[in-house]
């Protein structure tokens, strides 16, 4: 059997986080790839500043640009003028001119594992999302309560002849899938722009992946290999500090400190804090911040 290429595909444009995000995943794939990077795997960034990332000049992961301009971002927004609709049209634009197996990332993402087996299911035929969020019947989630009731107003709507209103919610922040899928790209995207117009709501994408990777036979999850960070948004401000304080060292270098940002950790420590607030905290809606490490002192762990 022919060795497929495999491809990683981030976008990665607008405000700094982004791109202090995007780094940091690219510090922790790798760590996970010591004696070398796999030859046959390549990683895309879809940037308008390709520049910012020429500043790590010895990072020996092999990273290639399309880079994007406003007008490009503002037509792949489309007459719906939704920011989620790029992601599938950089899709669309990626496997354009490319076979193989494509996982598609969001910026706030952790590597965990290496991707061998991960990229071996892509190429039998599996698809890949982050982690299933649980059906969209189940009303403690507001957000999936008036997804089901928008779609339960659309009965007809069904794919392998279960209806909409039933389905299961996967989150889209990961997505595998080899190119012999990229027909679903269409669905997903006709999908988006005919529903998001009367149901202007952002998991409109994520459902639309959901209900078509569905539909050729089962979704995996992606969740054993990759951390997927979408309700971290704080980790922001840590990134921002880290890069500050360690701007100019060595990838190397950079790659062993990152060690230093536990993002599991972050994430419990927001819970446990909203877990905890007293009567007035939640009155006055109280948000938790992350307390901005102390460098010097944590290279002292190392």
């Amino acid at each position: 059997m022919t060795t497929q290429n495999n491809y990683i595909v981030f976008q990665c444009y607008g405000n700094e986080r982004v791109f202090h995000e995007c780094a940091f995943a690219l510090l922790s794939l790798s760590r996970l790839y010591p004696e070398g990077f796999p030859p046959n795997l390549q990683i895309c960034i879809y940037t308008d500043k390709p520049g910012w990332f020429r500043n790590f000049s010895d990072c020996p992961l092999p990273l290639n640009y399309r880079e994007l301009d406003l007008e490009t971002i503002k037509q792949w927004r489309g007459n719906i003028d939704f920011v989620h609709r790029v992601k599938i049209e950089i899709l669309k634009d990626f496997t354009n001119d490319r076979t193989g197996n494509i996982l598609y990332t969001d910026t706030d993402v952790v590597f965990t594992r290496p991707l061998d087996k991960l990229f071996a299911g892509i190429a039998k035929g599996n698809r890949y999302m982050h982690v299933m969020e649980g059906n969209i019947n189940e009303w403690g989630n507001p957000i999936f309560r008036k997804l089901h009731k928008y779609l339960k107003s659309k009965k007809y709507l069904s794919v392998n002849d279960m209806p909409l209103f039933n389905m299961i919610m996967w989150n889209a922040g990961v997505l595998g899938f080899n190119t012999m899928h990229i027909r679903l790209l269409n669905d997903v995207l006709k999908f988006t722009d005919d529903h998001y117009p009367e149901f202007p709501k952002h998991i409109i994408e994520q459902f639309a992946f959901s209900v078509y990777f569905l539909k050729p036979g089962n979704i995996k999850a992606a969740i054993p290999w990759i951390l997927h960070y979408w309700n971290l948004k704080e980790a922001g401000e840590i990134l921002s500090s880290f890069f500050t304080y360690f701007g100019g060292r060595p990838w190397a270098e950079l790659m062993n400190y990152s060690q230093l940002i536990q993002i599991p950790v972050l994430m419990q420590q927001k819970i446990n804090f909203y877990q905890c607030r007293n009567i007035v905290d939640k009155i006055r809606k109280k948000q938790w911040l992350p307390e901005i490490p102390d460098w010097a002192e944590m290279l002292k762990q190392l």
